[in-house]
């Protein structure tokens, strides 16, 4: 198990930061800003067909097109 290069984060850790993001954007609570605090802690991109989310976190991280993943 040590020799797997993967980061496990705790919930608390996940679930602090989600509740920043979901604050700095104004929403009541943390479902979408999970997703986008996940991919902030692991330094990746969000795909989403959500045209209003990706407009919503463009500022906060990156964000790839669904193609990205082909």
């Amino acid at each position: 198990m040590r020799g797997l290069r993967i980061r496990l984060l705790g919930d608390r850790v996940l679930q602090d930061v989600a509740w920043k993001i979901a604050e700095q954007l104004g929403w009541s609570d943390t479902f979408d800003a999970e997703y986008v605090a996940l991919t902030q802690l692991q330094a990746d991109a969000l795909i989403t067909l959500d045209k209003q989310l990706t407009d919503a976190v463009k500022d906060l991280v990156t964000v790839a097109p669904v193609e990205a993943l082909s």
